[in-house]
């Protein structure tokens, strides 16, 4: 098995009709958490566009130049606007985001750990070492036609609410593949490594830039097989299944990021 997992996924293309300048209004609808590939003037192609202060992934496709906007889970239904800026030009859009139905997961718990000042510290530090790390500069356009990263039983889906002990918790923001330990995980897309760890949450783990901002995180590895600053292939090992960390059990949490909101990872697979 080369790590070429095949799953149809449609990736949600935007067409625009340009009203006024940098003015631009789709006809599509989205839902949290899906894509938006928005055209830019040729001229724009490398400038860095920003929303609220996050980079917004800039990539190729058919040799023009686009925005890859994730859709940010929280956003309100109905008419959005949205404005990404840069030094030289700001580009304005209309959304119609619609509402989606997530599953809901009911999770009790029969005993919470109350964490010593030791663990609280070391939780706070890990958590500035992943904001730092996001903030990482890889000016390469990415190949966003990702692979599944590993072989496995569908765990948990983006979008799921949760309830512990019936109170609300975080939407659970990634993709979950239940697997034996020691089951390998692939790059989903090439990219360059920019942390590594063995985190109170997170266990051992693995985060990539796949260029301009587009970043993957693979969570409670048994196995790292690379190492921060590589640059890793597509389809290349990266480590494996295992429970490190927070986990209830052998399986792969994968999540990724757009313009630092979390998105939908199948969004990006087979599009």
């Amino acid at each position: 098995m080369d790590g070429k997992i095949k799953i149809s996924y449609r990736l949600i293309l935007a067409t625009f009709f340009f009203i006024l300048p940098n003015i631009s209004y789709s006809n599509e609808s989205y839902s949290p958490g899906d894509i938006a590939l928005i055209a830019l003037d040729q001229s724009l192609d490398y400038s860095d566009f920003y929303y609220m202060n996050n980079l917004v992934t800039t990539v190729i496709k058919n040799d023009k130049p686009y925005l890859l906007f994730g859709i940010p889970y929280n956003t309100k239904h109905g008419t959005n606007n949205f404005k990404f800026s840069s030094d030289n030009a700001i580009k304005k859009i209309t959304l119609e985001v619609i509402a989606k139905e997530y599953p809901i997961q009911n999770i009790q718990i029969n005993k919470y750990k109350t964490k010593t000042n030791k663990e609280l510290k070391r939780i706070l530090n890990e958590k500035k070492e992943i904001i730092n790390a996001k903030k990482n500069i890889y000016k390469v356009h990415p190949d966003f036609n990702f692979i599944m990263p590993a072989e496995g039983i569908v765990t948990g889906v983006y979008g799921t609410q949760r309830y512990y002990n019936g109170k609300k918790g975080n939407f659970h923001n990634g993709h979950d593949i239940a697997g034996d330990s020691g089951t390998p995980v692939y790059a989903p897309s090439s990219g360059k490594v920019v942390l590594t760890g063995n985190y109170y949450y997170n266990g051992k783990f693995i985060m990539i830039n796949h260029g301009n901002n587009l970043i993957s995180m693979f969570l409670h590895l048994n196995d790292i097989f690379i190492a921060q600053d590589q640059i890793v292939k597509k389809g290349e090992i990266i480590g494996t299944i295992g429970s490190t960390g927070l986990s209830t059990g052998p399986h792969l949490h994968w999540s990724v990021l757009l313009n630092n909101a979390y998105i939908n990872p199948l969004t990006l697979v087979n599009n």
